[in-house]
């Protein structure tokens, strides 16, 4: 006997999400879609190492690769959010902890 998962579901930052991709090399993008995948099934804490935003309740950092990092939320059962995606010298890591 088989348990399906609940899969979270995308709901915030697909139009960030799309200029990104636009501007991004196949190789960022099938990183970045693999780690939105992991955050869908919910093994992206198992997977990636995560940081949390101490500051904003529910909000982290997820590390995809050493060049990028996606910030992400929950903002209601279910669902998830991206807030940012870039370098991490781009980014705005102020108040941030290993989850």
């Amino acid at each position: 006997m088989t348990r399906e998962r609940n899969r979270l579901r995308l709901s915030l930052g697909m139009a960030r999400l799309e200029q990104w991709a636009a501007a991004a090399n196949q190789t960022e993008k099938n990183a970045l879609y693999k780690m939105l995948f992991a955050v869908a099934d919910g093994t992206v804490f198992r997977t990636y190492k995560v940081l949390d935003d101490v500051q904003e309740v529910g909000e982290f950092f997820v590390l995809v690769r050493e060049d990028l990092v996606v910030k992400v939320n929950f903002p209601r059962p279910g669902t998830f959010g991206v807030l940012y995606i870039g370098a991490p010298a781009d980014g705005s890591f102020r108040g941030s902890d290993a989850a």
